[in-house]
């Protein structure tokens, strides 16, 4: 699954300590959440069959089903199966034979028919909230199979099953329905154990309107239409979870075509239809690609998707039919500016092997889905793009992200405290779990890791897996103990903090020394680490070798011998360890990595670029940078260079940047973010620029985007843009941008944050009424609930005005990517009204997107108190320093008063 909203997180620094856990910092948002246990089973569902009608007019989801079960223990009589919100209408019993109809001879296969046949007897039931508690009307023995038949409906359900009308709820263009069970949601639409470990077969059969096209698990084995009804039936011949189980319909258009004899389909709203042919190619050649790369073929009957409008994920790995937002598909100039569609097909195919195929035995195992899943990216990337391009990508996407989140929280990647599952589906799980896999590749080797996962992937195929089953796996297959690697970045918290000084040795040239500072916290919670990497080493003779080093001290100085003259030497060369890393190499080594042609160097270019801007910015060093920007062929290595530019901020990096002409698709969004960042002597300059270009219809609309918000930048940085000539010009060309709209609202979310940083009070007015409008692209909604609120923050006069509109959000569901957004939106208002909002957010039921709202909303509420104390304390000085200055005009009357009183007494006298 991919989250794909991408809204920043904001955290509190809360101080506490976390007890008896290992690794544990400012984790879980609930401080008073304890460890979570799956329940116990007795008994385990074996097959589902499900008997299904879609009433869309009515949001109501008709259901029978049929759940096989098998006992596990003697005297079973009493269980219960999780039913979210189901309406229970009755529950009958019988004794089940599943020979006779999972035997694989002929005419063995079950049928709805022979369903209905079957005697039952009625079941005593209790229904709840959340559980069906079943009584069955015989005890039984270990090793029994049984069918249960449940009959139920479920009317606007708040999870599970969602019910897309057109221009209703949202900007959706066409009527759908589809499903989510991830993480304990598939019960809100058919009841079952909702449990991962317990694999089951599936059978759908399913009737809905009949202009309507749709996908399921497994393959189609019938089809019919009957009278204004299309009837479907969906078989799933192979286990998998019932979180995987789903259901997507609507009006859409169906597309097909064939990879090893298999089907590859997709289902896409009519006005995206031209890019069926594009994205049926690039899954094919995905397909193939992660076959081969782990010498496992793609493990099931078809490989469907769906892209869908309103859902409330990037993507989710249904087993055999992925179902993906629309918000990835677009025109031209809105495709060419981003590979976010590529990169959320790779990963939700790469679970139909990690987390399908193999699926973690519990919530707290999940990395075992997301890690393989997330590293598949950056496996594609390298694939397309080279080895070179992988380091950037890793870096950029993988790293970047979990070193943001870690400065809020550290956990173990696997951790069974959470208030929610869904709370663990963070940069944890996802992104350090992905540098893990690499870092394991890396030292492992690729021929022995690929040998291991193929291993791992044999040995589990179908079944649940915890991480023991991949360490058990690695090691039955390649000898080595991977524990180490395990303890260090598994089953602990926290990364490595590194300071690396390369230098030749003082007393010999002829060796090299290089000394590595472990600088992150060390506690017993936190201990040090002990960990492998390599360091490379370049001779002038152009040869080079890679040296295996073990680094188990706070300070480990390493003295490597050199066999000729060297050229440079370079610290984890690959950049594989989680690490924030400041790496110092001697001056002349960063030129001779810039001057060096090789391009397989990019990332040694990197960090050499990197050191020189910290320690050696000479003009004449400037040029090697320049001169290799110019010509590197990797646009991602471009691209991160960029961003270290725009870190400096500095003119010099103005200077670079200005003599390079950046036309790659993908690389002109950090392009102008780094020119907009930079110190400019003349801003105008810049300014007329950036509007320039965020009105070019040929750049794609990421590059206007980035322009936009490099406006934004400027105003934030230099008065002379805040005056009021550049305010109306800035104002003008976002009322304008607006008013044209744009693809998924890009523009007009980055036009918003224009107003937002100047417009006046006037825009409340105007900013209200857009708010309230929901038949608009969410982007434009969250934009201008931004912009209101960081506008009444600077006129508090207002601020009833603006309540009713920011408080809208507090307890509706819908639109849900807006509804995520408010925290943050109350958070930038620094209004302390809200607060009870925040309260209403924590306290709501779990639904769905809301089971990682909620803990999100802990940590904003404590950042959010914390603010308002400041702005409150802000407020008391002001106050201190006017009580100053009018005790100290009192004190100068007095003063006055005693100079005058004499002479008055004397006067009366």
């Amino acid at each position: 699954m991919i989250i794909g909203s991408h809204l920043e997180k904001i955290f509190s620094s809360n101080e506490e300590k976390s007890e008896n856990s290992y690794g544990l910092k400012h984790f879980p948002a609930n401080k008073v959440t304890k460890l979570n246990y799956d329940s116990n089973r007795p008994l385990e569902q074996r097959h589902i069959y499900l008997n299904l009608d879609i009433d869309f007019k009515n949001n109501t989801l008709h259901g029978v089903a049929h759940i096989i079960f098998q006992t596990k223990l003697e005297q079973i009589e009493t269980f219960f199966l999780d039913a979210n919100e189901l309406n229970i209408f009755n529950v009958a019993y019988a004794p089940f034979n599943f020979e006779d109809y999972f035997s694989g001879k002929k005419n063995s296969e079950l049928s709805l028919k022979k369903l209905e046949k079957i005697q039952y007897k009625e079941c005593a039931y209790e229904s709840t909230s959340d559980k069906l508690n079943i009584t069955l009307p015989v005890k039984l023995k270990s090793n029994q199979y049984f069918i249960l038949k449940v009959k139920y409906n479920t009317i606007e359900p708040n999870a599970g099953m969602y019910f897309i009308h057109k221009l209703t709820k949202s900007h959706a263009k066409y009527n759908c329905i589809w499903t989510q069970g991830q993480d304990t949601d598939a019960s809100y639409w058919f009841p079952c154990q909702n449990d991962p470990r317990l694999k089951i077969t599936t059978d759908i059969e399913v009737t809905f309107p009949k202009d309507w096209n749709a996908l399921s698990n497994g393959i189609k084995v019938s089809e019919k239409i009957e009278g204004n009804k299309k009837y479907q039936h969906w078989k799933m011949n192979k286990a998998n979870s019932p979180y995987l189980v789903a259901l997507v319909a609507g009006e859409l258009e169906l597309y097909s075509d064939t990879w090893r004899k298999k089907e590859v389909a997709i289902l896409i709203p009519q006005e995206h239809k031209k890019q069926k042919e594009v994205i049926l190619n690039e899954t094919k050649e995905m397909l193939e690609f992660y076959s081969n790369y782990w010498d496992y073929e793609f493990p099931w009957e078809k490989y469907g998707q769906a892209f869908i409008a309103d859902f409330i994920y990037g993507g989710m790995e249904n087993t055999s039919i992925t179902i993906n937002t629309d918000e990835v598909l677009g025109p031209v100039h809105f495709s060419l500016g981003s590979d976010f569609r590529s990169i959320l097909i790779m990963h939700e195919m790469a679970h139909q092997w990690f987390g399908d195929l193999l699926t973690c035995k519990t919530w707290a195992q999940g990395w075992l889905n997301e890690g393989f899943a997330t590293q598949s990216e950056m496996l594609w990337d390298e694939y397309k793009n080279g080895k070179v391009s992988g380091i950037f990508y890793a870096r950029d996407h993988f790293l970047s992200g979990y070193l943001s989140e870690a400065k809020s929280y550290l956990r173990p990647i696997v951790c069974s405290q959470y208030e929610y599952p869904a709370e663990i589906f963070d940069a944890h799980l996802y992104q350090k779990a992905a540098l893990f896999l690499n870092y394991l590749r890396d030292i492992m080797g690729e021929i022995i890791f690929k040998k291991s996962i193929n291993h791992y992937l044999n040995k589990n195929a179908y079944k649940a897996v915890e991480t023991a089953d991949l360490m058990n796996a690695m090691q039955e297959c390649s000898g080595i103990n991977p524990a180490p690697y395990f303890d260090n970045f598994i089953f602990r918290g926290g990364h490595l903090v590194l300071d690396v000084q390369v230098a030749m040795s003082e007393l010999n040239p002829n060796f090299v020394e290089i000394k590595v500072e472990q600088k992150q916290e060390i506690s017993k919670e936190f201990p040090l680490f002990s960990f492998e990497t390599y360091i490379a080493l370049y001779y002038a003779d152009g040869s080079n070798e890679e040296i295996k080093v073990f680094v188990d001290e706070k300070i480990k100085k390493i003295i490597l011998p050199l066999k000729q003259k060297i050229s440079f030497c370079i610290f984890d060369p690959r950049s594989t360890l989680i690490s924030e890393t400041e790496q110092k190499i001697p001056e002349i080594h960063c030129r001779n990595i810039l001057k060096n042609n090789d391009s397989s160097l990019a990332y040694l270019k990197y960090i050499a670029t990197k050191c020189i801007l910290a320690h050696f910015p000479s003009q004449e060093n400037l040029k090697y940078i320049l001169a290799w920007l110019k010509i590197e062929p990797s646009f991602r290595a471009r691209e991160s260079t960029y961003s270290l530019l725009a870190e400096k901020g500095s003119q010099y990096s103005y200077d670079l940047l200005v003599q390079i002409e950046e036309r790659h698709s993908l690389c002109r969004t950090p392009y102008l973010t780094a020119l907009a960042k930079c110190y400019h002597e003349q801003p105008s300059k810049i300014f007329e620029q950036l509007v320039k270009l965020s009105q070019n219809e040929k750049e794609n609309l990421h590059a206007q985007r980035a322009a936009l918000l490099g406006i934004n930048q400027l105003s934030k940085n230099y008065s002379l843009l805040r005056k009021e000539e550049y305010r109306k010009k800035i104002l003008k060309l976002a009322d304008e941008i607006i008013e044209d709209g744009s693809s998924h609202g890009l523009l007009e979310n980055a036009a918003f944050s224009l107003i937002a940083e100047l417009g006046n009070s006037k825009y409340i007015a105007k900013l209200i009424p857009i708010t309230e409008e929901f038949i608009q692209h969410w982007r434009i909604n969250t934009g201008a609930l931004m912009a209101l609120a960081q506008i009444v923050s600077r006129y508090p006069e207002l601020r009833s005005e603006v309540r009713p509109a920011l408080n809208r959000f507090a307890k509706i569901y819908f639109p849900t990517r807006v509804v995520m957004c408010m925290p943050q939106v109350w958070i930038a208002s620094q209004d302390p009204w809200y607060e009870n909002a925040f309260y209403q957010y924590v306290n709501r039921k779990n639904y769905g997107l809301f089971s990682i709202l909620i803990p999100l909303a802990r940590r904003t509420l404590a950042q959010f108190a914390k603010n308002i104390e400041k702005e409150a304390i802000g407020e008391k000085l002001v106050e201190i320093v006017e009580l100053k200055e009018k005790l100290a005009h009192l004190e100068k009357e007095i003063k006055e008063l005693k100079l005058i009183l004499p002479l008055k007494e004397k006067q009366s006298s």
